[in-house]
């Protein structure tokens, strides 16, 4: 029986600018550069500020076209990135690269948390509410 049908696979097609460097750019620029957009333009003026701008878009246009090329080698399925990695440049290169997409989430992790609780001390302040201690204050003498 040919359950298949027809293939529409119009509907999960994204073009290069939505599928790959908006999400790049937005992985990129995240929360801590909107932060952090006064003082740079403070330490770096804004044509220094532009110039960053620019050179980050550069390497995000750069790393768009390089993961295109490597997509256009087959569908991706269910390891993501890593799958189409480790697919179209073998396995050493995969398992390299895929250390590397680990640290990179790690660390993007930790400055989206970071963003986020300067966020809220920012609105609502650092004093005042209630106050818990999870651990009792005891001096350890050695």
């Amino acid at each position: 029986g040919g359950g298949g049908g027809g293939s529409s696979s119009s509907g999960n097609q994204l073009s290069t600018l939505l599928g790959v460097f908006v999400p790049v750019t937005l992985a990129i620029f995240g929360v801590i550069l909107f932060l952090r957009l006064g003082w740079v333009v403070g330490q770096a003026g804004v044509l220094g500020t532009v110039g960053l701008f620019v050179l980050g878009y550069l390497v995000v246009t750069l790393t768009t076209l390089s993961i295109s090329a490597v997509a256009t080698n087959g569908t991706v399925k269910g390891g993501g990135a890593y799958f189409m990695i480790s697919r179209s440049l073998g396995a050493e290169f995969g398992g390299s690269i895929g250390m590397i997409l680990y640290l990179a989430q790690v660390f993007a992790t930790a400055l989206y948390v970071i963003g986020f609780v300067e966020a809220l001390a920012a609105s609502f302040g650092t004093s005042g509410g209630a106050y818990v201690q999870a651990l009792p204050n005891v001096a350890l003498v050695a």
